[in-house]
């Protein structure tokens, strides 16, 4: 027979289904600190937070709900085989919320870890996530169901620099600091977490970059006569963006601050779409993609997602009643205003037009 451990009563333990808890003791005595002139606390927090959604993908979520930063004790020293560093106590180490108040060896495998800094508490959770979570014991049935089927749902890849550093800002804003002898609370983490006022310089350059760039529209209404309202429509939902650190995983040919579209309704989530046209031919000849993503992006409404299917049907029979060359027009003006490019006259244009067709007849002669 399974040997059964005994669950342990709720009030003891973090839960991911349950409101933050925290439990906190006194500063370290500065008997015992190696570093006596830096205040250091116990305690123990979850790393969730409320930004995460935005920012890591469901099942990062998942695992930050149900992962705790805690001081270690000297019950958690003393089950430890030796390691390249030692743990010392007070020092604060990684763990599942679910079996983190069991004895330390009655705990599964890899149920808590000891990462030296905090730039390795992302790998440290990986680490629980792979060794650990699927085997834990105390872990009710209804949220490991949910792990399975977030784990089965999750696409590889994700914000890539962008997400590594939101973990270190994010366990900056739990109070979490680096010291010689491995990381520690350096302040309260019972007290709520300070207005988001260091966020990172990637973070901080895009937000810098959306106040210039969100507030110009990319179609106006004097465009909806002069085009098919399925390419309109479509067109009014992408924003401005710029190509940031956080997009190099998927479009590394791109310089920083490059120009794009994003669609609006998943602008700043882990698996929002972003497009870098080179011209005005790839903006209209790529069309087809912003559409393909609208139809499939899960955060546009099912109704919505109706109404460009009706319209869609509609392109036909509204283009043939356009001028020739009206769609053309369009993303041209498109393209203008996404660049901050002047719009020309109509009779410079065609003046243009005509010299550079002179042109090429006199270079074919």
């Amino acid at each position: 027979h399974r040997e059964i451990i005994p669950r342990v009563p709720s009030s003891k333990i973090l839960s991911s289904s349950q409101e933050r808890q925290h439990q906190v003791d006194k500063p370290f005595d500065d008997d015992e600190d190696p570093e006596p002139d830096v205040k250091k606390y116990h305690g123990k927090v979850l790393l969730a937070l409320p930004d995460d959604e935005s920012f890591l993908s469901p099942l990062r979520c998942f695992l930050r709900e149900n992962v705790c930063v805690f001081s270690a004790t000297e019950r958690d020293i003393a089950v430890r085989t030796p390691t390249t560093f030692s743990v010392r106590v007070g020092q604060v180490g990684v763990g599942c919320v679910h079996c983190l108040g069991l004895p330390p060896k009655s705990r599964s495998n890899r149920a808590v870890c000891f990462p030296f800094t905090v730039a390795r508490i992302y790998q440290s959770v990986a680490d629980i996530q792979r060794f650990h979570l699927g085997e834990c014991r105390m872990m009710p049935p209804e949220v490991r169901a949910k792990f399975l089927q977030l784990q089965s749902e999750s696409a590889k890849g994700s914000k890539g620099l962008a997400t590594r550093t939101y973990w270190i800002d994010s366990a900056k804003k739990l109070g979490l600091a680096d010291g010689p002898t491995g990381m520690y609370f350096s302040r309260d983490p019972s007290m709520p977490p300070p207005p988001s006022d260091g966020m990172s310089l990637d973070i901080l350059a895009q937000v810098a970059t959306n106040v210039k760039t969100k507030c110009k529209p990319l179609v106006t209404p004097e465009d909806k006569p002069t085009i098919a309202e399925f390419l309109y429509v479509v067109m009014d939902q992408l924003q401005p963006c710029r190509f940031t650190d956080a997009d190099r995983n998927k479009r590394r040919s791109k310089n920083l601050g490059s120009i794009g579209v994003e669609c609006k309704h998943c602008a700043g989530k882990i698996d929002g779409r972003k497009f870098f046209w080179s011209s005005v031919s790839a903006a209209e000849s790529n069309f087809v993609s912003v559409h393909s993503h609208m139809m499939d992006c899960k955060y546009i409404p099912d109704d919505f997602k109706a109404e460009l299917a009706r319209l869609k049907s509609l392109r036909r029979e509204q283009t043939s009643k356009l001028k020739t060359g009206s769609q053309k027009s369009f993303f041209t003006r498109v393209w203008n205003r996404l660049h901050n490019i002047e719009d020309e006259p109509e009779a410079v244009a065609k003046e243009k037009k005509k010299r550079r067709q002179l042109w090429e007849i006199c270079e074919e002669t």
